[in-house]
């Protein structure tokens, strides 16, 4: 009687090829976390840096158009600013930009203060520091450091702002 060869895998072949599959199929999900945790990191980090470029670009629209400085005096630093402005029709009002309420609340949010106003919210919750530098005659800078809450990473943006409407 004739042996006929059969093709195939033994069953030790086939044992070791389901652990070795085993053992790639294990290495993947820890990868894809990584990369799931990084993604979600940048998507963050992105938000807080978008929110703080809108604010600080709101901020420097505004005050280009200063007529007067109140605070910070010269060469000092503050970690609020308040300005003058001066309408087309020649009132004037005063400006303020500031982390906090009149209250003390929201720390970490920065404010527009028009006049008297309400307080309105440019940011939430994410500025952790802000400083002010007027420097005589027209330049005026903003340093504003942001925190994400989810991540805790931070970001710094700095603006030169020139006062066009500074007196001499």
């Amino acid at each position: 009687m004739k042996r006929r060869l059969q093709g195939g895998f033994s069953l030790v072949e086939m044992l070791i090829g389901l652990m070795l599959t085993a053992l790639i199929l294990q290495a993947i999900p820890p990868l894809l976390s990584t990369a799931f945790v990084s993604w979600r990191q940048s998507v963050a980090r992105t938000a807080t840096h978008q929110s703080g470029r809108m604010a600080m670009e709101a901020m420097t629209r505004e005050l280009r158009l200063a007529s007067q400085i109140v605070s910070p005096l010269p060469g000092q630093v503050a970690t609020a600013v308040s300005v003058d402005t001066t309408d087309e029709t020649g009132k004037t009002s005063r400006l303020t930009f500031r982390l906090g309420t009149n209250l003390g609340a929201n720390r970490q949010t920065l404010y527009r203060i028009s006049g008297g106003g309400q307080p309105t919210p440019l940011t939430e919750d994410t500025v952790s520091e802000l400083r002010f530098w007027y420097k005589p005659p027209h330049l005026l800078v903003i340093d504003l450091t942001l925190t994400d809450r989810e991540t805790g990473l931070c970001d710094s943006l700095t603006s030169a702002v020139t006062c066009l409407n500074l007196a001499e």
